[in-house]
């Protein structure tokens, strides 16, 4: 076999539609509950009253449909115990051959049998199969009762009799066959009320009907005993213990299906001979399931699995409304001198949107000429003149707010609340930059020295190169533009390739607002239109937004003329948890901050660590924020996730989450594509990430959040940290000197305390390490773009 069983094992009900037919669909939910929650293994045709009275084809079928809906995610041990030997061989080989990990064998009780009969036929049966056997011994149904001894002996001499599930209320019987006959054979418990006293005996684990309905509990108290935390364990085992004394009081099958009818999950009624609960009994015992839960709702098993599809067919922007397919140098559109173009692709549709130039090293040449002429005169301009060009851009930019949401939409792929949220920020950026440059501080003018007078001047830089990446177009650019212009430069900006059509149209509205060649735009690659920028001399100034190699590739081009550069580059943002944060409002608050824009944001709250004493929680919480979501096209109302925004950048991400799966991780919602047209990835949560692991250290950009666990601060802050990054993190917790204290040991350029992915202009925003240096927004993007000169005066007479 390939994996030693042991940890929370659920017997999986058989849910029948109202015909009395299996229902496969119910099926397939209910093994999803159980994987969500974190169980161990599944078995099929576990509850006894039920499979005693199913044909052979059904119970084939319910362990075929067990073993495909389960795809490898946890072993599958299938019951294959029967009427008869024949039966049972031709259940077992058949459960071998679909792919179960292990068959289970119920000792016979259809007609007295001696011991030697029952010896006889679970040997035969074993031996009939290449893989491990269980032996179930469960007299309280059947009468019979295998003692330790036979129990021990058929292991000994049968070399695939690996497991027992004993269900008896006798704990002395479990810890004979634990200690005495440990060495031949693994004990699973099967007394539901006894799953803690077998766990802490040192069982292997349990076979519990009752992870059905908390399998994410059980696995809790599972992972505190092998931590060593019997305090935890047993707390936690005191809130769901009435729930287990009355499900071993009453009809158990019929007491699981009403509970599981009531969490929202149907499976329908028991089998005859099994009768269902009268309603008073089903309301009790659904009420103490709830509280046991904590009035939980029911988790979400996937992620949204349909795109919502537009079914008007207009385009959101006509051929009309887009702008020219040229460059934007020295007021005016231009031809390039390449007839090369650029595919600019609608990410929903994957059909061809427009095309832009192919840009090259003379076309930037033309456009920082343009610039360069501009500056003399624009850095003359006072600040008050500046101001009001800048607030010209955001009246005209907000005029148009409408179709540029609707062009930024198209292009992108992102949902319209996503897109008309750029243009606002877009807006707010141009006036605050405008405000801010008419109240510039700097260190008073006053005598330092003897007879001398000191006045600190901030003068422009002069021409500013800008590469502005695909997330956020037009917002990214607002973003370098206004505090460039604001400052006195003026500027060359190539947009990403992907995502052009904003900025082009952008530099068409405000053209009659500035002066010819304070503002250019130039189209094409990163290798030959963003290198030349870097490498240009007469480029004062190199600002970009990207990734890290981009940032690395600036870096050492702008070298060479001894260049200033200003870089923000990626993030991997820690969000860290404790055990005291408010868990509902952490999962409420990355519901947004960890999917907004499909993830596609360098602060994105990606990378959670979570105290392990709540970790359970909150994914729960945060599984079922995520399964909220609502993806399509940006047309249909209430989309809230769009496409990731290339083809490239979709397998990218697919090529994460698959490598992660692989390594050990564990989807507890999504973790792959959605169907259709377009580069949509479901939201997804990977739990179960080790530590070190590529997808906590690389940049996803895409809806995918890992969720990590820790024991304490030091180890909290040492992972927070210990990746190439450092744009952003957040701290939660109740804890006010925690809260005061531990921003302090992360390196990260901004943190937020119970908060996450909150901007606002008037603070900066820019990273650390790997994440780059040089800050946007505020008055420091001002500094950035400024640089400062000391006047001193003489004045001795």
């Amino acid at each position: 076999m390939s994996q030693q069983l042991s940890g929370i094992l659920t017997a999986l009900p058989t849910p029948f539609t109202a015909d009395g037919k299996i229902d496969v669909a119910a099926l397939g939910r209910v093994v999803d509950r159980n994987i969500d929650g974190g169980v161990d293994g599944l078995v099929a045709c576990g509850s006894t009253g039920e499979f005693a009275a199913m044909s052979e084809h059904e119970r084939r079928l319910v362990v075929e449909t067990v073993v495909e809906h389960a795809a490898g995610r946890v072993p599958v041990i299938a019951q294959t115990g029967a009427v008869s030997t024949a039966e049972a061989i031709r259940l077992s080989r058949h459960a071998q051959e679909c792919g179960a990990s292990v068959v289970m064998l119920v000792t016979p009780y259809y007609e007295p049998l001696t011991e030697d009969e029952t010896e006889h036929y679970l040997r035969t049966v074993a031996e009939s199969v290449d893989i491990p056997v269980m032996l179930y011994n469960m007299p309280g149904v059947t009468g019979v009762d295998l003692s330790p001894e036979t129990i021990g002996r058929l292991a000994r001499e049968v070399d695939n009799i690996e497991y027992v599930k004993d269900t008896n209320a006798d704990m002395s019987r479990v810890r004979q066959l634990i200690h005495r006959y440990g060495d031949v054979i693994t004990t699973f418990g099967g007394w539901d009320t006894l799953i803690l006293a077998t766990l802490t005996e040192g069982a292997a684990g349990v076979v519990a009907g009752s992870g059905n309905v908390v399998p994410a509990e059980l696995v809790s108290i599972h992972r505190a005993l092998q931590a060593g935390e019997l305090d935890r364990a047993r707390a936690e085992w005191s809130r769901l213990y009435p729930l287990m004394e009355s499900l071993m009081s009453m009809p158990f099958v019929p007491a699981v299906k009403a509970i599981l009818n009531s969490l929202g999950l149907p499976v329908g009624t028991p089998r005859s001979p099994l009768l269902e609960l009268n309603s008073e009994t089903a309301d009790r015992v659904s009420a103490e399931a709830a509280a046991a839960l904590g009035q939980r709702a029911p988790l979400p098993t996937t992620a949204p699995g349909k795109v919502l599809r537009s079914a008007d067919s207009r385009p959101l922007c006509s051929e009309s409304d887009l702008p020219p397919s040229r460059h934007f140098i020295d007021g005016g559109y231009v031809g390039s001198t390449s007839s090369r173009v650029l595919d600019v692709v609608d990410p929903c549709s994957e059909r061809v949107l427009c095309h832009t130039p192919d840009g090259t090293a003379e076309d930037v040449d033309r456009a920082v000429a343009a610039a360069v002429t501009a500056k003399a005169s624009w850095a003359r301009l006072v600040p008050k003149d500046r101001s009001d060009a800048l607030h010209a851009i955001a009246n005209r930019v907000e005029a148009h707010g409408d179709l540029l949401a609707r062009m930024e939409a198209a292009n992108t792929g992102k949902p319209l609340a996503v897109a008309q949220d750029d243009i606002a920020g877009t807006v707010d950026t141009f006036r605050f930059m405008a405000g801010a440059v008419r109240a510039a501080t700097s260190m008073a003018g006053g005598d330092y020295l003897d007879d001398h007078l000191s006045v600190i001047q901030r003068e422009p830089v002069g021409v500013v190169g800008v590469v502005t990446p695909w997330n956020y177009p037009l917002m990214m650019a607002a973003w370098k533009i206004a505090p460039i212009l604001a400052a006195g430069n003026t500027c060359v900006l190539k947009p990403s390739e992907q995502t052009p059509v904003t900025t082009l149209k952008f530099a068409e509205l405000v053209a009659d607002l500035i002066p010819a060649g304070v503002l250019n735009i130039v189209t094409g690659r990163g290798d030959v239109v963003g290198a030349r920028l870097s490498s240009h001399p007469a480029i004062d100034l190199v600002a970009l937004t990207g990734s890290v190699n981009s940032g690395r590739a600036v870096a050492r081009a702008a070298a060479e003329g001894l260049k200033r550069v200003h870089l923000e580059l990626g993030g991997k943002a820690p969000v860290l948890i404790f055990e005291d944060a408010d868990l509902a409002a952490a999962a409420e608050t990355l519901r947004t901050a960890s999917f907004w824009n499909s993830g596609q944001e360098c602060g994105a709250a990606c990378r959670v660590l979570v105290h392990e004493s709540v970790a359970d929680r909150f994914v729960e919480h945060l599984v079922r924020e995520a399964a909220s979501l609502t993806a399509g096209e940006p047309a249909v109302d209430g989309v809230e996730i769009g496409p990731v925004v290339s083809k490239a950048h979709f397998d990218r991400v697919r090529g994460y989450l698959e490598r992660a799966q692989r390594d050990g991780a564990r989807a507890a919602l999504g973790g792959g594509a959605l169907d259709g047209p377009g580069y949509f990835v479901a939201p997804t949560v990977l739990v179960d990430v080790r530590e070190g692991a590529e997808i906590t250290r690389e940049e996803v950009f895409g809806p995918v959040v890992t969720v990590e666990t820790f024991r304490d601060e030091e180890e909290a802050v040492r992972r927070a940290n210990d990746v190439p990054y450092g744009l952003s993190a957040s701290v939660w917790t109740e804890n006010a000197r925690r809260s005061h204290e531990l921003p302090a040991r992360i390196d990260a350029g901004t943190v937020w305390v119970n908060s996450h992915l909150a901007l606002a202009n008037e603070v900066p925003r820019g990273g650390f390490k790997g994440s780059g240096y040089g800050r946007d927004l505020s008055i420091y993007a001002l500094d950035d773009y400024s640089r400062t000169k000391h006047v001193m005066h003489n004045h001795a007479r």
